[in-house]
């Protein structure tokens, strides 16, 4: 059902300072609405005047007069100017909002990023603005002039939605969800849920169907998870990751929490189960996010399939008519040594190299991890203090893993998805050892950047190069221009038909 059908009273800048930016009511989006065009959900919200709600553009509701209509940038714009979440189309729990556009610019997009994986959770603004390369008052002056709200009201309602994601769909009690989502206290999550909803949080949970102590990650399909999983089992840290065909387990560290999760798939409900056992609850909501971008949940593959189909390259990479996805890794500092460790050796070697590092280490688990689970990766600074002459690591590789480590240690280097490829290249490039195909394969699974291309890489030189001859890498690069800006897509493909021999 609806929320209450009565007029409610707004914020008074609401209507004249939240509208959609650029044409209001334009052909586009007035017909995206009357015509509940799904492909539009995420990128913008309406609100209906007369009866205080806001939905998604495929809402199942009646179709609402256009001059009762409001349209809005972002769901955090909607909820600012005092409406609340429609009960049918549910955009207070899809958390897809993420996938919108909500500003122009690249270092906006990025804060976004940061701030839904659940970064001031565990951090300042300050740290925010110094992640971003600009200062504290710089980056709330970007977020107020583009999308009408500072960064920290921004987090506070998106903790806000998350909560309310579990507080429906699990059955987490409610104080635990509150910590999930990175409330620090109950009071403050009170009065943030109520506000912004217009009921308490024990009246959300009244009647509705929960399936246990989950996080569900829903997707669209076509989604191969046993492909995803048939690319990371050969890939697995022993001792740290246990991949089998139908579930990813692996320990974390994040922040002061430490635990592990495990993935499955529901099927039924095109989503997947993640299960996450750890000691310090605002941790989840990074993992969750983590865990959308290691098994690539939140790209519109659509475009990318329809440009790559017609492509006589691509297109025999690609299965059943789809490209394969972007499995990035969870930990992408982990991934950057995987990485050093793997050039010109085989996937096994370098997965065999990575366990005996994370064996050496000796980062223990607690008593009570399942079978199988016995280390954390470790972290920089335990990295510079394991001795790892005798593992089978050549002296060369040895170095470059101890220049990676002391950059980050040194803040000279960061593995955040909050970067842009330039400034990730400069940085990571600078360091002895770290050649152009380190840097983009890193980018590519470490990051999930999405137009990332390892250009100097052999499978892709051998299917690019005609018979007997090898193209030079500048070559290649001119080849991929036409795959911008879905390169990573394309090497995909690339290897796939080098794996199967096409």
């Amino acid at each position: 059902m609806f929320c209450p059908a009565s007029p409610i009273t707004l914020k008074k800048e609401s209507l004249g300072d939240c509208r959609f930016r650029g044409k209001l009511l334009n052909n586009t989006f007035s017909r995206a609405r009357i015509e509940k065009d799904s492909n539009f959900d995420g990128e913008f919200f309406f609100a209906v005047k007369t009866t205080g709600i806001f939905c998604r553009p495929s809402c199942p509701a009646p179709v609402a007069l256009e001059k009762n209509v409001v349209y809005f940038n972002s769901l955090f714009e909607a909820l600012d100017a005092g409406f609340h979440p429609c009960h049918r189309c549910r955009p207070d729990i899809s958390l897809e909002y993420h996938r919108g556009h909500l500003a122009g610019a690249d270092r906006i997009q990025r804060g976004l990023k940061l701030i839904f994986e659940g970064f001031l959770n565990y951090h300042s603004l300050e740290e925010l603005a110094r992640e971003l390369l600009v200062s504290p008052r710089h980056l709330r002056t970007l977020f107020n002039d583009r999308l009408g709200l500072p960064p920290v009201k921004i987090a506070r309602y998106h903790k806000a939605l998350f909560a309310r994601k579990l507080i429906i769909e699990s059955d987490m009690k409610i104080t635990q969800a509150a910590m999930a989502a990175g409330f620090r206290s109950t009071r403050q999550f009170n009065e943030t849920y109520r506000s912004l909803f217009g009921e308490s949080p024990s009246t959300s949970r009244k009647g509705t169907p929960r399936r246990g102590n989950i996080f569900l990650l829903k997707y669209s399909r076509p989604f191969n998870f046993q492909q995803i999983l048939e690319f990371m089992r050969p890939r697995a840290i022993t001792g740290v990751e246990i991949i089998t065909k139908d579930e990813f387990t692996r320990t974390f560290r994040l922040g002061v929490a430490t635990g592990y999760f495990s993935v499955v798939d529901n099927t039924d409900l095109s989503a997947l189960e993640l299960r996450i056992v750890t000691d310090d609850l605002p941790c989840c909501m990074e993992i969750y996010y983590r865990i959308r971008r290691v098994f690539d949940l939140d790209t519109d593959y659509s475009r990318i399939n329809q440009m790559f189909s017609d492509d006589p390259i691509l297109s025999s990479g690609m299965r059943g008519g789809c490209v394969p996805g972007l499995p990035a890794a969870f930990n992408p500092f982990e991934f950057a040594i995987r990485a050093v460790l793997g050039q010109q050796v085989t996937v096994k070697a370098a997965t065999t190299l990575a366990g005996r590092i994370a064996a050496e280490a000796g980062i223990q688990c607690a008593d009570g991890f399942p079978e199988g689970l016995a280390y954390f990766f470790p972290n920089p600074a335990e990295l510079l203090k394991t001795d790892i002459r005798a593992l089978g690591i050549t002296g060369t590789r040895q170095e470059t893993i101890r220049r990676i480590a002391h950059a980050v240690v040194e803040d000279r280097l960061r593995f955040n998805s909050g970067q842009s490829f330039d400034e990730f290249n400069d940085s990571f490039s600078s360091l002895k050892g770290i050649g152009s195909w380190t840097v983009n394969y890193v980018a590519m699974r470490g990051l999930g950047m999405i137009d990332s291309f390892p250009a100097s890489d052999l499978g892709i030189i051998r299917i690019l190069s005609p018979p007997d001859q090898k193209l030079p890498e500048k070559k290649i690069l001119e080849i991929a221009e036409r795959w911008r800006p879905y390169r990573a897509y394309a090497a995909l493909c690339l290897w796939e038909r080098f794996t199967n021999g096409k």
